[in-house]
């Protein structure tokens, strides 16, 4: 009996041991999928569907009013279009949607502050659209409100990149196209929105070319892997603190680094340095790091797998 008993209490003690070391352990943590992380994020396409003999006005789940005048679409061969027309929409009206739109603000390798993007798109019969040029500036009236600035602003359009354009001697992975300013379309800074007429259906921003007079400075950043995955669809972003600007910091190749614009970015100027990846299991890469802007600093910025959870907290903080 009692060696029953003592096999019993040995038993009982064991199981408690391997029960606290489990606990000890803890629930492995749910990273994400990099392509789910990005999905739920995705700005979203709104469609509307309308008649283009008469005119109509679409509003987007954001607040952007788009009026379309009567016979405001013309086909590719410029014919005048007629009955039911597909208008898609997508609004771009904060720092986190600038983020995850990959149109960022700058022109040419120089800062931009937005006060909203928009693309409108418009097609029948699955054939794309365009404004009809006869009606000059009244086809399309646009209505952005005020909700990502309040500054005056002008309408900037996406154009090729010019040759150099801010970059080191060409050398950088940048984007082919960038914003360009559309002097030449009126432009209205009501007190709750920004009106203009829209000049083509493609991408076009509410903008200004931000001021700053303090020293301009060139920066470049590395992550620093935390994992031993293979990492793939490196971005490297800095989201400003208190201005509406997003940029992309492109590759290198010269000196191997993600490198800002030569001599773009304003000496004290504070950010959030952001890089998002995918690594060889699917998984996100992400890592945050707070910077304020110092003459040729470089970052080493931790990057690791994140939960879903983690990276929308920190994006409900920008």
């Amino acid at each position: 009996m009692k060696a029953t008993l003592l096999s019993a209490a040995i038993l009982t003690t064991a199981l408690a041991t391997m029960t606290a070391c489990k606990k000890d352990k803890g629930t492995p943590p749910n990273y994400a999928k990099a392509d789910d992380v990005l999905a739920a994020h995705a700005i979203k396409q709104q469609s509307f569907t309308g008649n283009a003999d008469a005119g109509f006005t679409i509003t987007g789940e954001k607040g952007t009013k788009v009026t379309f005048a009567p016979n405001a679409f013309v086909d590719g061969a410029g014919n005048v279009v007629s009955g039911t027309v597909t208008v898609t929409l997508k609004e771009v009206l904060s720092k986190k949607d600038v983020l995850f739109s990959g149109v960022m603000t700058e022109s040419n390798g120089q800062l931009l502050e937005s006060g909203g993007e928009i693309l409108v798109k418009a097609q029948k019969d699955g054939a794309e659209l365009q404004v009809n040029p006869k009606l000059q500036d009244k086809g399309a009236q646009v209505e952005i409100p005020k909700v990502m600035n309040n500054g005056d602003m002008g309408l900037f359009i996406q154009e090729r990149r010019q040759q150099g354009g801010g970059a080191s001697g060409g050398n950088q992975q940048e984007s082919p196209y960038t914003w360009v300013p559309a002097p030449y379309y009126p432009f209205g800074n009501g007190p709750n929105s920004y009106t203009f007429s829209l000049p083509s259906f493609s991408w076009v921003n509410c903008d200004r070319f931000y001021s700053d007079p303090n020293p301009k400075t060139t920066i470049t950043a590395l992550p620093a892997f935390q994992d031993n995955n293979q990492v793939s669809d490196l971005q490297v972003m800095l989201v400003f603190k208190n201005i509406a600007t997003v940029i992309t910091l492109p590759f290198d190749y010269t000196s191997q680094k993600f490198q800002s614009y030569q001599n773009s970015l304003p000496i004290g100027l504070q950010a959030d340095l952001i890089i998002l990846g995918k690594d060889s299991d699917g998984f996100i890469q992400f890592g945050t790091q707070s910077i304020t802007i110092g003459a040729n600093m470089h970052i080493d910025a931790p990057v690791h797998k994140a939960t879903q959870a983690e990276v929308d907290a920190f994006l409900a903080t920008i």
